[in-house]
């Protein structure tokens, strides 16, 4: 609208400039070499307006003449950058569809199109990385180091590398410089973290598990459990080494970001148990038994308390059993130390409390109740029903790996299956059920079942790490 009225305004100027020169033509006389030039004033501005307008048209035309070699070259290397982009693309696809010849013969394309190494260098070692050669690909992936631009990327390519290949000496490398170049990236805290963690570098890895804590990678909420763990194996690297008292004081803060996981108590309470701290060690036992009761706890309990015969030891687990009594693990504890005291009304009268649970029985019942008709009664036939039940009853809840379900015996900070750092729960193991042969009836006096079948089963070698 303004360009419309802007154009209107000048053509308004020159009308009334033209009716102006018109009414007032005037005399212009030009003397030049003896020529005498005679005309009217408007003749002589048009003349010369004139002779502007042929000035600008030739300086226009010049110019277009003298940029048309710089325009030829323009356009060839902007076509040269569109089909090397393209090149790219087409190699991006080939590498995301498993291609590797393709993928090898566009990057070489890109290459020769593009004066960009950094993203023809990507897609160069993701292709050797496609066809299998790594060695071009760490070739490549070295050479990205170089630039400032790619840097970051070279290093996420050798770590990932180096990873696959099993060298974890290179890996915490690469990881430990990917984090200092970006403390912000979240894959790299990460990263340093699995690393340093599942090489036993617990001081390292917690120094990770903080910076992701300040860079918000990670809350604190989340990250409590984790540095708990961190925390016991620092405890215990420190008590190996002779420093009790940062020993003890790593414990204290592990079992009071932990409270439900049993190895921290129990290293906790054998550490206050040391220094002289009866009472404050078994207090943590006591606490962690609450939260989840698991047969170590009442090992470590008469230690503790000094329950070094069976009839104490007896005393000991009734007074444990009065922080969680409901839970079963509390029933299975009071029924092996009254089977250890020889006290057979105990022991059954803690069997019976099963019984009537909801809870299905477990294979530790069918031997507690074996143990316990041998031992009472020297019954060897019922002894030995039970023992036939226990092969069928449901298993005992263990410590299993969350991540690949490996089931172990004793928790450990890794796990033998995966490798994964922090993943064993106390629960109950995977069970696939058993099969039962087909001439088995109700009527059979003694029947026979396959024994359930669990991870336990499946792997044994792996359960056992």
């Amino acid at each position: 609208m303004l360009r419309a009225l802007w154009f209107i305004f000048l053509l308004c100027v020159l009308a009334v400039t033209a009716m102006w020169l018109a009414d007032n033509p005037g005399q212009v006389s030009l003397v030049w070499h003896g020529y005498v030039i005679e005309t009217s004033a408007a003749v002589m501005v048009a003349a010369v307006g004139t002779i502007g307008v042929l000035s600008a048209l030739a300086y226009r035309l010049w110019i277009f003449i003298r940029g048309v070699p710089a325009g030829i070259a323009r356009f060839r290397r902007d076509g040269r950058r569109r089909r090397g982009y393209l090149a790219l693309s087409r190699g991006m696809v080939a590498v995301a569809a498993g291609d590797p010849g393709e993928a090898r013969r566009q990057a070489g394309r890109a290459g020769d199109l593009l004066d960009e190494p950094s993203l023809t260098m990507l897609l160069s070692a993701q292709s050797a990385q496609l066809s299998g050669d790594e060695k071009a690909a760490q070739k490549f992936f070295t050479e990205m180091l170089n630039s400032p631009d790619t840097e970051f990327l070279g290093l996420r390519g050798l770590l990932n590398q180096a990873i696959k290949l099993e060298h974890s000496q290179d890996a915490l490398k690469w990881a430990r410089r990917a984090s200092r170049l970006k403390p912000e990236s979240a894959w790299a805290a990460r990263t340093l973290f699995d690393l340093a963690s599942r090489s036993g570098l617990w001081e390292e890895a917690d120094e990770a598990l903080a910076m992701a804590i300040r860079k918000k990678h990670v809350s604190a909420g989340e990250a409590r459990r984790p540095r708990a763990v961190l925390g016991h194996l620092m405890s215990v690297d420190a008590e190996g080494a002779g420093d009790i008292a940062r020993a003890l004081k790593l414990s204290k803060k592990a079992s009071q970001d932990a409270p439900g996981l049993s190895p921290v108590q129990i290293h906790f309470a054998d550490l206050l148990k040391n220094a002289g701290k009866q009472r404050k060690a078994a207090n943590a036992l006591e606490a962690a038994w609450a939260t989840t009761p698991v047969p170590e706890l009442a090992v470590a309990y008469w230690a503790v308390t000094g329950a070094d015969d069976a009839m104490t030891r007896m005393k000991a687990a009734q007074t444990l059993a009065g922080f969680n009594p409901k839970d079963p693990a509390t029933a299975l504890m009071l029924a092996r130390a009254a089977l250890d005291a020889s006290l057979w009304g105990e022991a059954r009268k803690g069997l019976k409390t099963m019984e009537i649970s909801d809870q299905p029985l477990s294979s530790s019942y069918c031997q507690l109740m074996a143990n316990l008709e041998e031992g009472e009664h020297q019954d060897l036939t019922l002894a030995r029903e039970w023992l036939v039940r226990a092969a069928s009853a449901s298993p005992d809840p263990t410590w299993v790996c969350e991540d690949c379900g490996n089931a172990a015996d004793s928790w450990t900070p890794l796990c033998g299956g995966c490798g994964g750092f922090d993943k064993f729960q106390w629960r109950l193991p995977v069970r696939v059920p058993g099969l039962i042969a087909p001439e088995q009836t109700e009527q059979t006096e003694q029947p026979k079942l396959m024994a359930p079948t669990t991870l336990q089963d499946v792997d044994g070698e792996r359960s056992t790490q």
